[in-house]
């Protein structure tokens, strides 16, 4: 199915440039979509990513404050005020929760009166109730009152006078919630999988564009091929119809030139030279007609290949032929051995590729070169000519294009042709030491 049709679009009663602007819109359409798309994709993760990290501050918190109570507890149960060995007893007790420090500090001026661990934290405030994330590690401040402040029954005093109140130091304590972990690991793989859905999503999109260009491109070579298989049916229906006539108009022509070149009398033939000027024009005019419906019968000619053996040099001379061999230097040193060809065609299109370069170049000669390798042969004319114009590309190979004042511009066309009935390419470019290179290419076997 047609991808316009997939996309809902029809083509059908829009003009051909206006089909290509729609097809190229369609194509940049779908690519802008997909950019929105990943952009949205984008910031969806980031927001789903900012909610996690605030569930997961509050999950966090709860673990937190839990494992704070049960380290309240225990130091409750130890002889006050707790030492570093007491620190550390309580450390190894929550390995488990991955409890990775736990110091006291003093409320006052905030140094260490005791720690247990290794801190990885890089800031140094020591706030109660602050919750302080770095990583996956995750400290909690709090204050810890002493115990004859709310376990008096287990203290032994016997006078009031005899407590002396101590500040309430506070409880520093490092872990790594095992959540967190897990968190990052879902974020981090959410985030993947999206930044794989967004690089998906343009790519296809970009692929798309790419296959609507060249569809489009497609498009526009097919028609244009499609006119040129009617023009070429009714070039060859006018080229026959024509051919009768033209020879019985040629023939005419001739026979009246030679009747006027017989008079006798030469006082007559002074009279008789406007009519003989005239009848010379009849007979030029009938031929060059007769050229070019011999040309278009060429051009759509699509009869199978009559293949067979010649060697590079025949092939060249027979292409030569009713051409000024003298200006024409050709070097088959590298040819090889003969090759299998449409003799009559071959040369054809040979002798289409060399009138050319005559024609580019009136003083220099013209270089005609063949090479051979295992795979192809390659047949190279050269000129020494301005070269091809900068803004004919490939629309010389096209039938009826031509740059030249006086030509029918198929001279070019048969001879692509032709290489493409063999299987072959005809390229053309401006050498780099000037003037213009054809190369004709064909398998070699």
């Amino acid at each position: 199915m047609n991808a316009n049709c997939m996309l809902g679009v029809s083509f059908g009663a829009v003009s051909e440039p206006r089909r290509l602007r729609l097809s190229w819109w369609v194509g940049k359409g779908v690519v802008a979509m997909a950019i929105l798309a990943a952009a949205a994709l984008a910031v969806t993760v980031m927001f789903t990513r900012r909610a996690l990290d605030q569930a997961a501050d509050v999950v966090v918190l709860g673990d937190g404050e839990a494992l704070v109570a049960d380290i309240v507890a225990e130091l409750w149960e130890e002889e006050w005020p707790p030492t570093s060995q007491t620190l550390a007893t309580v450390l190894a007790r929550h390995d488990a929760q991955r409890l990775r420090y736990v110091a006291l500090v003093d409320y006052y001026d905030h140094h260490i009166v005791a720690e247990a661990g290794h801190s990885a934290m890089s800031r140094s405030s020591f706030l109660s109730g602050e919750v302080e994330r770095e990583g996956q590690r995750v400290r909690l401040v709090a204050i810890i009152p002493p115990p004859w402040e709310t376990r008096a029954a287990k203290v032994s005093l016997t006078r009031a006078s005899q407590v002396v109140p101590l500040p309430r130091p506070r409880l520093v304590i490092e872990f790594e919630p095992p959540l967190i972990e897990s968190l990052r690991r879902d974020v981090t793989q959410i985030s993947a999988v999206a930044a794989l859905a967004a690089l998906v999503l343009v790519a296809f999109a970009l692929a798309w564009s790419r296959t609507m260009t060249r569809l489009a491109a497609v498009e526009q070579q097919t028609e244009k091929e499609r006119r040129l298989v009617a023009l070429g049916g009714a070039s060859s229906v006018i080229a026959h119809e024509l051919r009768n006539p033209l020879a019985a108009l040629k023939g005419h022509a001739q026979l009246l030139l030679e009747d006027l070149e017989l008079v006798a009398p030469d006082e007559a033939r002074g009279r008789c030279e406007p009519a003989r000027a005239k009848a010379a024009r009849v007979v030029e005019g009938a031929e060059r007609l007769e050229r070019l419906t011999t040309m278009l019968l060429d051009f759509v000619r699509d009869s199978p290949l009559d293949v067979g053996d010649v060697t590079p040099a025949d092939l060249i001379d027979r292409a030569l032929d009713e051409l000024p061999k003298a200006r024409v230097r050709a070097d088959v040193s590298n040819a090889g051995n003969a090759v299998h060809v449409d003799v009559a065609r071959m040369s054809l299109a040979l002798r289409n590729l060399v009138q050319n370069a005559l024609q580019a170049d009136e003083v220099q000669p013209v270089e005609v070169r063949v090479t051979r390798d295992a795979h192809e042969v390659v047949i190279e004319v050269r000129d020494h000519g301005p070269g091809l114009p900068h803004e004919a590309g490939a629309q010389i190979f096209d039938p009826f294009v031509t740059t030249k004042v006086r030509g029918t511009g198929l001279g070019l066309a048969i001879a692509r042709r032709i290489a493409e009935q063999h299987r072959g390419s005809l390229t053309g470019e401006t050498h780099r030491e000037g003037g213009a290179v054809f190369r004709l290419a064909f398998p070699s076997s």
